[in-house]
């Protein structure tokens, strides 16, 4: 339970922190395109930071499976190597 509380303060914490960048994006835009863009993506960020803040248990199973993705890279790559090779 104060793993899953934590959990939700750091994302909304941090997805606050993303999102105050808006303020310094308007006031960058019009001097450097390209600073202004990565900061964009800092804002970006923070958005979606915030979306699974309030039921972020659910969300935590998805991120520790990397197991089942390194499998399914694997099942891939040995189904390219024999239809594809040379």
């Amino acid at each position: 339970m104060k793993r899953e509380r934590a959990l939700k303060i750091v994302l909304v914490v941090v997805g606050l922190l993303f999102c105050a960048a808006i303020y310094p994006l308007m006031l960058m835009a019009k001097q450097d395109p390209a600073l202004a863009m990565m900061m964009s993506l800092y804002v970006t960020l923070g958005v979606f930071l915030l979306l699974p803040s309030p039921r972020a248990s659910p969300q935590r199973t998805a991120a520790r499976s990397p197991s089942r993705r390194g499998r399914a890279l694997r099942t891939r790559r040995s189904w390219l190597r024999r239809h594809f090779s040379t």
